[in-house]
This record gives structure tokens, C-alpha cells and sequence, in this order.
């Protein structure tokens, strides 16, 4: 069945002639008007209720964490487990928003029709970069004071002092220069959620139309290849560098992997559970668009899988000392069982819950899904960060879960305060209409 044949309800058309109003050069303001018209009867307005309770739940999580943070501090070890925790929940929340933003982009760069109904979920959790930024502080702090903090032993010139290798790193694992790249990729990325999310919205208003369009599909080639190289630095620097004297090409992509998958998984949530609460207009959000959603979270899960089994496989193969450690720390003293969680969430019930076509239909199956995904992004983070704080085993307490509740209500949070301030579907993109007849 084509998408010419297929019934359009009323709210998608008169949606998409607000947005074709607001693609012409004369009569903008009337076109706005037109589309904001369109969107509230639609079902598509900024929320005004249930946000509050949102707000709620988020500063909730957020105090929570908070208290458990500041409780952990008078703990002996409290500082480098704070440490060590903190890098954990703010590595979370930076993958969600940095995939996020690759979606964004993605979508822009192949001129993807399907997504354009969903596509502002995506904008609206790589919206809070600004915020993730802020939440970097801690992590500089912890290299420029190694003597409370042994998050990144490089930072710690007694460490370094002697050991030919580090020393040879010295040039590249500096605090400053650190603190540098830092800075520099939080501008980068800024900059470009900026641009996408900004031109987005503006088009909601009868601003830009189809040049704003053009503009961000000829800027989204250029920003993924930045992406790339500023993601797999960021990865050296954040986590890699936990174990300095470990080094891998590939790690990069790994996290870029993990990254896209939790990105996708919670904008699966976030549009099953707003089409199911009537946020996303009437039956504009379909099974086919499910159906796309559930297909992206299945190829980057064998992606990942792929990535993962790559590095682990072409170090085992090698069995160099300096390289099979990292693996080593994570297979000795009860490390294991984390390491077979992590392929178990990470692909094997992904894999299996969505191999079906009719399963990446079932918006019930598709929540399933992305909460295994999420629950995995956790644990390969705790995996690759936590071996340097619990070498001797595995160790997880109420202590470590702080940041992990500040991380998830700062991410409810920065929802809520986007969903009342903004529509939430773009309704101003001149693909609208044809997104809505969108059909497999």
C-alpha cells in the first residue's frame, strides 16, 4: 500500500498546510498564527499539564542524589567514591544527550522523511548540552586535585614521575590541555545543538521554512564527522585515560555505539509514552514510525555488538601484556559475571526482543526493549569505569547511585521545562505532511 493511498487523518493535514503557509516568503505572520492553530488542535501544543508533576519527580530524584552524594563525603574513601560515581552518572546523562544530538543530525544528513514526527523528542533531549556542561566541573576538578581525587591517576605528578610511558603521554595527559579539549568540545557541541534545535523551533513560527531546511541538511555532513572525532576524544579523555596505561583505536566507537543506542532508546520511551498520552496528535505517530525506531535500535545493537566484539577479539588475538590487562581486570576477581551482564543487556535480549518485524511495532515491547538498553548503558559505564575504583571485586552500594538519580532527574527535568516552552512535534518542517503518510 503506498502513502498516496493511505488515509491522512485531518489533524496531519492541517498541520502540514500551516507548515506550507509557513514555508513562503509573504505572509509569515499569518502562517504562524496558522501552525499554532494547527499544533494546539492537533495535540501537538506545548504541555501545560502534567509538567509540574514532572518537575516534581525530577527534584525528588535530584535532591535524592544530592543527599546520598553529600552522605558519602564523611564515608572513609568517600572522596574517590564520589569520584568515581559522580564520572558514572555524568557519563550517563552525556551519551544520552550527545546520541540524541547524532539522531538529530542523522536525520538531517540522509533527508529522512519518517523521522520528521519524532524528530523534536530527539531535539528536546539534546537540547540540555548547556547543562551537561555545567556538570563537567566536578569531573576537571577531579584532575586538578589528584591528591583528594584518584580518578585520573595521569593528573597526579608522583604517579607520572618515573613511568616511562605516562611520561611519554605527559604532552597529550595534561590538566590544562584536558581542561582545554574539554572546553573546546562543550563549545563545538553547543554551538550545533544551537543551530539544529534553534532553526527547529523557529520553523514552528513561520521562520525559515524550507532554507532553514537546506541550511541544516548542508551543515549536518560537516557537524558528523566533527562529532566523530570530538566523541572518540572525549572518550580517550574520560574514560580511557582511567587506566593510562591501557590505549585502544576502537574505543572511540565503542562509545559511540552505546551512545546512539541509549539516545534511541529514550526517545522510544518518550514517543511511546507521549502518543499514548495524546501529546503527539491524533494517530500521527504510527506503527511504521515505531516500526523505524525499533529497526535504528536493532542495527546499532549488532552494531555495539560487532565494535565489542572487534576490540576484545583482536586483543586476544594480539596477547600483549600491556593490552590484555584492561580485559584482565575485568574478567579476575568476580569481574566476570558484570562483563557477561553487560553482552546480555547490551545485545542478547535486544537482539532477541526486537528480531521479529512485529515486534518493533509493539509499543510495549519497544518500552521493554529500551529499558534494557538503558539498564545496559548503566552497567557497561560501571564497567568501564568502576574496575579502577573496586579492583579487588565488584562493589556496589547505596553510595555509587547518587549521581546515577541526579543524572536521570536533571534529564526529567530539562524535558519538562522544554515540553512546556515548546511544541512537541515540528510542525514548521515542509516534510511534515509527508512524514505523517509515512507508511512501509
Amino acid at each position: 500500500m503506498s502513502a498516496d493511498n493511505r488515509p491522512v487523518s485531518t489533524e496531519c493535514t492541517g498541520t502540514d498546510t500551516a507548515a506550507a503557509m509557513a514555508s513562503g516568503a509573504a505572509g509569515g505572520a499569518e502562517s504562524a498564527l496558522s501552525a499554532a492553530g494547527a499544533a494546539a488542535a492537533s495535540g501537538v501544543a506545548p504541555l501545560a499539564e502534567g509538567v509540574d508533576r514532572m518537575k516534581k519527580l525530577a527534584s525528588m530524584l535530584i535532591g535524592a542524589g544530592l543527599l546520598i552524594c553529600v552522605v558519602t563525603l564523611f564515608f572513609e574513601g568517600g572522596l574517590d567514591r564520589f569520584g568515581f560515581a559522580y564520572l558514572w552518572g555524568f557519563a550517563f546523562l552525556w551519551t544520552v544527550v550527545l546520541g540524541c544530538l547524532f539522531f538529530v543530525a542523522l536525520q538531517h544528513v540522509t533527508h529522512a522523511v519518517w523521522s520528521v514526527v519524532v524528530r523534536r523528542i530527539a531535539e528536546m533531549f539534546a537540547a540540555p548540552i548547556g547543562v551537561v556542561a555545567l556538570l563537567f566541573l566536578p569531573v576537571a576538578l577531579f584532575a586538578l586535585l589528584p591528591g583528594s581525587f584518584s580518578v585520573f591517576p595521569w593528573s597526579d605528578p608522583g604517579v607520572v614521575t618515573g613511568d616511562a610511558l605516562l611520561e611519554g603521554k605527559r604532552p597529550y595527559l595534561n590538566v590544562p590541555f584536558f581542561i582545554a579539549r574539554a572546553a573546546l568540545f562543550f563549545v563545538i557541541w553547543t554551538l550545533f545543538t544551537n543551530f539544529f534545535v534553534k532553526r527547529s523551533l523557529l520553523q514552528d513560527e513561520g521562520v525559515g521554512g524550507e532554507a532553514a531546511t537546506k541550511a541544516m541538511r548542508r551543515w549536518s555532513a560537516p557537524f558528523i564527522v566533527i562529532f566523530a572525532l570530538t566523541i572518540t576524544f572525549a572518550a580517550f579523555d574520560w574514560l580511557m585515560s582511567l587506566e593510562p596505561h591501557w590505549f585502544s583505536t576502537i574505543f572511540g566507537v565503542y562509545i559511540f555505539a552505546g551512545m546512539t543506542l541509549v539516545g534511541l532508546a529514550v526517545i522510544t520511551i518518550a514517543v511511546v509514552w507521549m502518543r499514548a498520552k495524546g501529546r503527539l496528535g491524533d494517530r500521527i505517530v504510527t506503527d511504521e514510525h515505531l516500526y523505524s525506531l525499533g529497526a535504528l535500535t536493532f542495527a546499532f545493537t549488532c552494531f555495539w555488538a560487532y565494535i565489542g566484539f572487534s576490540q576484545f577479539m583482536l586483543i586476544w588475538y594480539g596477547n600483549i601484556p600491556e593490552e590484555t590487562v584492561y580485559y584482565m581486570h575485568r574478567i579476575d576477581n568476580g569481574w566476570l559475571g558484570i562483563s557477561l551482564l553487560v553482552v546480555a543487556l547490551r545485545f542478547v535480549l535486544p537482539f532477541f526482543l526486537l528480531l521479529s518485524r512485529d515486534a518493533k511495532m509493539n509499543p510495549k515491547l519497544l518500552v521493554t526493549t529500551s529499558v534494557v538498553v538503558i539498564v545496559g548503558q548503566f552497567v557497561d559505564l560501571y564497567w568501564l569505569i568502576m574496575p579502577q575504583a573496586h579492583s579487588a571485586a565488584p562493589r556496589l552500594g547505596w553510595q555509587d547511585f547518587g549521581p546515577p538519580l541526579i543524572a536521570i532527574g536533571v534529564l526529567i527535568f530539562c524535558m519538562a521545562r522544554f515540553l512546556k516552552r515548546h511544541r512537541t512535534m515540528a510542525v514548521g518542517d515542509p516534510l511534515f505532511k509527508e512524514s505523517c503518510e509515512f507508511y512501509l
